[in-house]
């Protein structure tokens, strides 16, 4: 991948909301988009994503949700004390990453269901950001699937996923170069 391929792949994400809003994600029945991105260039990568994002202004009002906020906030009404007792000392029969993996997991969704649930000017897409937060508890495939599992009635528009790892398939990316995730519901670029 050339060092400036994350810039084709956000116009490409704009240009398809653009004009196939309502067709994202069809063919495998969940309206998300994923747009990977290399790690090292997430600063970039997110500030061009706001720029060309606020070009759809009015016709679409897209709306940020960031995972790092949210994974922060779940510490935060926890304790960041008694997260850090119960992974050095779990309790038997326990796994205390993968619980707070589903409670990041379960925030984020929510957060995204309510962030599109609301009124607004333009036709919703909700942007989801920061996912590195999620690592190593949890991951955007997790985040998605939680998301087609709760309701999917629940989601108003689009789900743009921005996923700092890289492509390594047809439908397979890795997350934050550290594990490979299968997407098998919506579309990948």
């Amino acid at each position: 991948m050339s060092s400036h391929d994350w810039r084709w792949k956000i116009g490409e994400a704009i240009e398809r909301i653009r004009t196939r809003y309502d067709y994202i994600g069809r063919k495998t029945g969940a309206p998300f988009l994923a747009l990977v991105y290399p790690p090292d260039v997430e600063i970039a990568a997110l500030k061009e994503w706001q720029t060309q994002a606020s070009a759809l202004r009015p016709e679409f009002d897209v709306r940020k949700i960031d995972a790092l906020d949210v994974t922060q906030k779940v510490l935060s009404d926890i304790g960041a004390d008694n997260v850090v007792a119960s992974l050095d000392d779990p309790m038997p029969g326990s796994d205390p990453q993968s619980e707070l993996g589903q409670l990041w997991v379960k925030s984020v969704a929510e957060a995204v269901q309510a962030t599109l649930s609301k009124s607004g000017m333009g036709r919703p897409v909700a942007s989801l950001q920061r996912l590195a937060a999620l690592y190593p508890a949890a991951g955007p495939r997790d985040v998605m699937q939680r998301l087609w599992d709760s309701n999917q009635s629940t989601l108003d528009g689009p789900v743009v996923v921005l996923i700092p790892g890289h492509v390594v398939g047809p439908r397979t990316f890795s997350f934050v170069g550290k594990h490979d995730e299968f997407m098998y519901r919506g579309d990948l670029l």
